[in-house]
């Protein structure tokens, strides 16, 4: 008998089978058919091991995915039937891959609408509400890198990282759990006002109706895209930005009483807590589309976050609080005139932001200076003269009544909709833009969570996009595992305890999918020869916890059964 191979186990199993319930591979296949060079494994059947690659092993390099599946070999055959070969999974394979999946826009958008179709029929997703948002990807690339220089170029960074190149990533995802089900990779000076209407058709087509509110933030308040969304039927909720006209409005009538105001209560049964106030005003918004008047009322949303306004008067003390002390550091330069050393004071308060809230008060006294009229060391009877100099000093006093007036509008914020109020009522409104983190947290995975685009290698433009399509495809895994789960506990009203490290007993009803997979990690098979056959068997006993959480993602524990027994060459069993 030959020497036992040990492979470690972990959580391969659930991703493949999540993956195999998604369809993924049959769907890349249809779609992207093998040409008749390509040999092993399909397209799809690639895609899917290296998806299961990058979430259990938290990392997307190509150049590590070939000793991965060494190490895992007889694991990944047992589990899907396939015959695999390290050398089936090399970074040349894996580039050609990305550049198949990559090169081509519009099957990108076939597969997204047809699996997004998909997903929500086979996990009965809600479609209530969609949300649209944008991210920045710094890269260390040289410009001009991407294929044809037109994806990584400089642009506004989300990151602050203006001299690096960037592309783009927006992501399209449904409530509750933000399960993406679209994603586009954009050149890095794109601007974000022109893509909403354009995720919005994209969403329209996967859910298959109009009737879903898109929620964005203000770069997607822009009037002509408020406009071609209700012309096409559609419903949205996004905040204004303070610019133009907007601060005046809404200092008006949160100061004249618009409208009668009301509390803003959220939360159930004894976590119900007051979360602000506000009121609504209906307005009648025109606009031009194509030479053609468009006409159509909105709902303007002047609503005032508590939690918001307590940050913002924090802010604005620490700001007037810096300002006043530059100002007390601040000395005249020997041949500046009193005009010019004010100027400079007024330049600090602009740094601090606080202009109108400090007043500057520069107070000048003449002292007297002793200076002798003859060079070299002075004596007892060397001449001199008084000369009679100005001295400047600035000091800031808060302008206490200009203070107050603008605490006023703290937390206060416009929020625009063309949602009925028997469908949305302001408290709805409030919740709905509060969940916002939902797509944000995609982006979070993609930058610096489980799954990292960073530090990324690629330079190709469609390896590129097909580097990101497959994360968007690892992304879809993790946040339909985690809607399950979180589904199935709400139906049991229960929680899960033993997720957190350090804290056994700490139970929750909203478990993350990255700790949910890792009460798997240390699991082993043994895969040994007898004879003509190859064997193996699972080293560790399921405990009740990783039972409970399969149960929950409705996944046999049979699919942790290496119990077999399979005739082999020593060519396939290896060292």
């Amino acid at each position: 008998m030959s020497t036992p191979k040990i492979e470690r186990v972990d959580d391969i199993p659930i991703i493949f089978q999540w993956l195999t319930k998604m369809h993924v591979a049959e769907m890349i296949d249809r779609i992207w058919p093998s040409h008749g060079n390509w040999q092993g494994l399909s397209y799809g059947q690639l895609a899917v091991l290296f998806i299961t690659y990058v979430v259990h092993s938290l990392n997307h390099r190509l150049c590590g995915m070939e000793s991965w599946v060494a190490r895992h070999q007889h694991t990944l055959e047992h589990l899907t039937g396939w015959s695999v070969d390290p050398k089936q999974a090399t970074d040349d394979r894996l580039g050609i891959l990305l550049g198949e999946l990559g090169c081509s826009p519009e099957r990108l958008e076939q597969y997204q609408i047809q699996h997004g179709h998909y997903l929500i029929q086979a996990y009965e997703l809600p479609t209530r509400v969609a949300r649209y948002d944008t991210t920045s990807v710094n890269v260390y690339h040289a410009p001009g890198d991407s294929e044809n220089g037109e994806l990584l170029t400089f642009g506004y960074s989300k990151d602050r990282r203006p001299d690096l190149v960037q592309f783009k990533q927006g992501l399209g995802t449904l409530d509750p759990a933000g399960v993406p089900l679209m994603t586009e990779t954009l050149s890095g000076n794109e601007a974000d006002d022109g893509r909403y209407v354009q995720a919005w058709r994209r969403l329209k087509d996967t859910v298959g109706h109009r009737n879903f509110f898109l929620v964005g933030d203000s770069k997607g308040a822009a009037l002509e895209t408020r406009g071609q969304l209700a012309v096409e039927g559609g419903y949205y909720l996004f905040p204004l930005p303070m610019t133009g006209q907007v601060p005046e409005t809404l200092a008006a009538w949160v100061r004249e009483g618009k409208a009668p105001h009301q509390d803003l209560w959220l939360g159930d049964g004894e976590e119900r807590q007051r979360v602000g106030e506000g009121f609504e005003v209906e307005q009648s918004r025109r606009v031009e589309l194509g030479k053609t008047p468009y006409e159509w009322k909105e709902r303007w949303l002047v609503i005032r976050s508590t939690s918001h306004a307590e940050r913002q008067q924090q802010y604005l003390f620490k700001r007037l609080e810096k300002a006043e002390r530059a100002l007390e550091k601040l000395y005249p330069k020997a041949t500046e005139s009193r005009e010019e050393f004010r100027a400079r004071a007024e330049k600090v308060l602009e740094k601090h932001e606080v202009s109108d809230l400090i007043q500057i008060q520069i107070d000048e006294q003449t002292e007297y200076h002793k200076r002798y009229l003859k060079a070299g060391r002075p004596g007892p009877k060397t001449p001199y003269k008084y000369e009679e100099m100005s001295i400047y000093r600035c000091s800031g006093r808060r302008d206490e009544e200009a203070i107050k007036r603008y605490s006023e509008l703290m937390g206060w914020r416009i929020y625009v909709t063309n949602i009925a109020a028997e469908r949305m009522s302001l408290e709805q409104s409030v919740d709905y833009y509060r969940d916002e983190w939902t797509v944000e947290r995609g982006f979070h995975r993609f930058k610096r969570g489980s799954l990292p685009v960073l530090p990324l290698f690629i330079r190709l433009e469609e390896r590129i996009k097909g580097l990101l399509f497959l994360l968007f495809i690892a992304l879809q895994v993790l946040t339909l595992m985690e809607f399950v789960v979180r589904r199935e506990l709400a139906k049991e009203q229960g929680q899960l305890a033993g997720l957190v490290p350090g804290n056994p007993k700490m139970k929750t009803a909203r478990p993350t999918a990255e700790r949910l997979l890792a009460q798997f990690k240390e699991l082993h098979v043994i895969v040994e020869r007898q004879g003509p056959y190859l064997t193996g068997y699972l080293v560790e006993t399921l405990t009740p916890l990783q039972e409970k959480i399969l149960s929950l993602l409705k996944l046999p524990k049979e699919i942790y059964n290496f119990s077999f027994s399979v005739p082999v060459t020593e060519l396939k069993y290896g060292t």
